[in-house]
């Protein structure tokens, strides 16, 4: 039952052996080839660097000459800095060359050596100059001019001594570097034949490894599938025979007791099959019960939810009106006590009279704001989008606050972003927040301070914040702030905010606030650009009241 496993674990750890070998042989190829590239980089950054050792001297040579033909202290130095780099450019150059492992090295060391001493004779040539310059006119009987011309005659063989000896040492360089080409090129005919000797065993080992799988894998594999398709398409009479000792032998005789065992089973598969279509219609049955529950109950959630926040409204109302009227029925009461004594005894209680009457004005006045407020916020409509200019809005909003801030010296300040942010709002609740977030903030400064509008554009959303240098919200506060009814103004009655969150949720946006005690308070308007499409439950309230 092995066998065929065995075969192929034999072939295929002859493959494997095969492409390791041939693999290791080329990368060791590679690597050499690698390394003779290097040593050409090498060599030619030698040669370049003799090239310019060479342009140097030359550079060095005209300095000489500019200096013979005009004395000058500058010029001297500044053939004597060539000279002195020069020289130690080349005694650089040739320690490294004397480590060199080529056979070459023992010549271009001699050759460095000459050049150096050409070096040295120049440098030698412009100090004779330098002497010439400061000494008297002719020395032995030979003039000066003589005596120049002779110096220029020995730079012009120095500078032909130096030139020859350049070519000679890129020479040896050039030699090294085509006898390294040379070996690359043995190195890529390795590889090349290596490529093509691996390459012929494989179309050999491919051919017979098809013929043997095909004989012992394919064929019986494909009588497998023959009998599979037909006992799907239902008869199960069909079976396969094998006289194999492989896997493949094992495989059809399992597959033909399967098709034994199918058969035998196929009544009991029918029966079941009955039951399991039996079994889903009841479980479907009580599916479409507990679904029908489920809406029930969700029905009841969503009013239990409605309830409940008509509830936390109705608390909350109840607590701001119940303290104006205990002023209302205690005043009340004062005013039926002094109604009910005589005349004559009342004395001075007419101007109290007069100013509790006042008190109970003021406080009918208070409970009809507190329940306008309420029903503003119970009836926010749902917003009508359109184009709008935030930065416009921005600029309309600093002119409305204008006024109000100048009085309190509060200073506006804007900060828009170029080119304006465009979006789909409803143009005139975006007014109300910014006006709301403008007031608060003035009322938030009442020593001065400065209040700064700031406009953003970011990828699909858009940016409004409100910020000002005033007192801060403590932190035990932030999580109340976005409530009915809670207000830290004594003036306010705490819906301005809550509006304000809800118009803008229902533009799809989201606020935020960021706020430190005795520096000042940042509220930033997160909106979409596109309008959303508006969620009924975020107008709950108002279908309630309607």
């Amino acid at each position: 039952m092995k066998r065929l496993d065995s075969y192929i674990f034999i072939v295929f750890t002859i493959v494997v052996a095969g492409v390791l070998a041939v693999g290791g042989a080329t990368l060791v190829t590679v690597h050499s080839m690698m390394d003779k590239t290097h040593a050409i980089e090498a060599e030619s950054r030698n040669v370049d660097f003799v090239n310019h050792l060479h342009n140097k001297t030359y550079s060095l040579m005209l300095a000489i000459r500019e200096f013979m033909a005009g004395p000058d202290q500058g010029r001297f130095e500044l053939a004597a800095a060539l000279s002195d780099e020069v020289d130690a450019d080349l005694q650089r150059y040739l320690a490294r060359e004397q480590t060199s492992p080529y056979p070459e090295a023992i010549a271009e060391i001699r050759l460095l050596e000459q050049f150096l001493a050409q070096v040295r004779s120049q440098r030698a040539a412009l100090s004779a100059v330098k002497d010439l310059a400061a000494g008297p006119d002719g020395v032995a009987g030979i003039s000066r001019s003589t005596q120049l011309h002779g110096v220029n005659l020995d730079l012009d063989k120095s500078a032909d001594a130096i030139y020859a000896l350049t070519r000679e040492i890129n020479r040896l360089h050039f030699a090294i570097i085509t006898r390294k080409v040379e070996m690359t090129r043995d190195s890529v005919s390795t590889v090349v034949a290596l490529y093509l000797l691996f390459g012929g065993i494989g179309v050999v080992l491919l051919y017979t490894a098809y013929d043997l799988h095909s004989r012992f894998v394919v064929r019986p594999i494909k009588r497998l599938a023959e009998g599979a398709r037909k006992v799907a398409a239902g008869d199960l009479r069909v079976r396969v025979r094998s006289g194999s000792r492989t896997e493949i032998g094992v495989l059809c005789r399992a597959f033909d007791s399967m098709v034994a065992t199918l058969q035998a089973n196929e009544e009991k598969l029918l029966e079941f099959n009955r039951d399991l279509e039996r079994k889903v219609r009841e479980r479907t049955q009580a599916l479409e019960t507990t679904h029908a529950s489920l809406r029930s109950a969700q029905e009841k959630l969503i009013r239990m939810e409605k309830l409940s926040m008509l509830g936390q409204i109705a608390t909350s109302v109840n607590h701001e009106i119940r303290t104006p009227l205990n002023a209302l029925y205690m005043n009340l009461q004062l005013i039926k006590k002094a109604l009910q004594t005589p005349p004559a005894e009342r004395g001075d209680q007419g101007p109290g009279i007069v100013e509790r009457v006042a008190l109970i004005d003021q406080e009918v006045t208070r409970i009809s704001d507190i329940l306008e407020e309420f029903v503003r916020y119970a009836r926010i409509a749902p917003p009508n989008p359109g184009p709008c200019d935030l930065n416009r809005l921005a600029d309309h909003v600093a002119d409305l606050l204008g006024p109000r801030a100048e009085q309190t010296g509060v200073r506006i300040e804007l900060a828009l972003a170029e080119p304006p942010p465009q979006l789909l709002a409803d143009e005139n609740k975006l007014l109300q927040v910014l006006v709301n977030l403008g007031v608060n903030a003035i009322h938030a400064m009442p020593q001065g301070g400065t209040l700064t509008i700031a406009t953003a554009d970011r990828a699909d959303t858009v940016e409004l914040s409100v910020s000002d240098t005033g007192i801060g919200i403590p932190a035990e506060d932030m999580g109340n702030i976005f409530q009915p009814f809670f207000s830290k103004n004594a003036s306010g009655l705490g819906f301005g905010l809550a509006i304000m969150q809800r118009i803008v949720e229902d533009h799809g946006g989201q606020v935020a606030c960021r706020s430190q005690v005795g520096a000042g308070t940042c509220f930033t308007v997160r909106l979409p650009k596109t309008q959303p499409v508006a969620d009924d439950l975020s107008h709950a309230l108002v279908g309630i009241d309607s």
